[in-house]
């Protein structure tokens, strides 16, 4: 069972965000990483790859945040691809949430590649894939926070890069995942924070994180045990499009035909065979707001 303060691995930076000191204040080092780990996470930005539109959203939230950090590394048992397909559709677990009533968190589908989402609390924003590809990940919000914390509304970016490997161990499929969030904030709002927020906000996160991470994995292990019952539990998802619903229960079908093969020492089904393979974890073309 998920705790209640649990939100999905992209959400949990998006609606945090706001919530977090900033950054070149004296904090200690977990809270704003560092700039080795930093230009890491630059470094593997496929810049040349992006549209000049999507470059000119990131840019400038990349180049002066109000705050970066990185989450603790997380390492989980997951099928690769159902990993591929949570990621991008983030709603299906928030869905899951909602029908565990552990999570006011909301999503909103309004694109292939958008939606928005609010935490319940008074946190909303517009969430964009810019960039997916099995290994990477990249998403801009925009979004803002208006509630009792403050008294003025507290608006701003934030660009989230996540990189998977993929990877068996003891013949089993795991995913690490590494996660770096830049936030930029107008100076009167990153102060404000500054002054009323503490670093356990930073704490927060990370726990939100990892508790997701293994969320994730759990999602997969249930598909392994019980194919049928995520099956139903797919049919069940009143805020998810059909379409949808249909693809997450295919997954958990695939995962549970892989598990079953294991078992006998079989070769496992290489990937979903539905038209689109863009959210196969064995498909490596990109996604998104992405030159053609």
């Amino acid at each position: 069972m998920p705790s209640k303060r649990c939100r999905t691995v992209v959400l949990w930076a998006l609606l945090a965000c706001l919530t977090w000191p900033a950054d070149g204040q004296a904090q200690s080092p977990d809270v704003h990483g560092n700039l080795q780990t930093r230009s890491e996470a630059l470094r593997a930005i496929p810049f040349r790859e992006l549209t000049e539109a999507s470059q000119a959203k990131l840019r400038p939230i990349l180049e002066r945040p109000s705050l970066y950090r990185r989450m603790p590394t997380q390492t989980v048992e997951c099928d690769p691809d159902l990993h591929v397909f949570l990621i991008r559709y983030p709603e299906v677990i928030v869905n899951i949430w909602q029908m565990l009533e552990v999570t006011q968190v909301q999503v909103h589908r309004t694109g292939p590649f958008t939606f928005d989402a609010t935490d319940g609390s008074g946190t909303k924003c517009q969430v964009e894939l810019i960039y997916g590809r099995p290994d990477l990940h990249i998403f801009y919000a925009t979004g803002y926070y208006e509630g009792p914390l403050f008294r003025t509304r507290m608006e701003g970016d934030c660009v989230i890069v996540l990189r998977s490997s993929y990877h068996q161990k003891n013949g089993r499929s795991q995913v690490t995942n590494s996660l770096d969030v830049f936030v930029r904030m107008d100076k009167v709002g990153a102060d404000l924070l500054l002054k009323t927020l503490h670093p356990l906000m930073g704490r927060t996160a990370d726990f939100n994180f990892v508790e997701t991470a293994k969320f994730l994995g759990q999602v997969s292990q249930a598909a392994e045990k019980n194919g049928p019952a995520m099956e139903r539990l797919a049919a069940q998802l009143e805020n998810v499009d059909p379409p949808l619903r249909n693809l997450f229960a295919r997954h958990t079908e695939i995962v549970y035909q892989r598990a079953i093969l294991r078992q006998h020492g079989l070769a496992e089904p290489s990937a979903v065979p539905y038209q689109s393979r863009t959210d196969s974890a064995e498909d490596d073309r990109p996604i998104g707001n992405v030159r053609r």
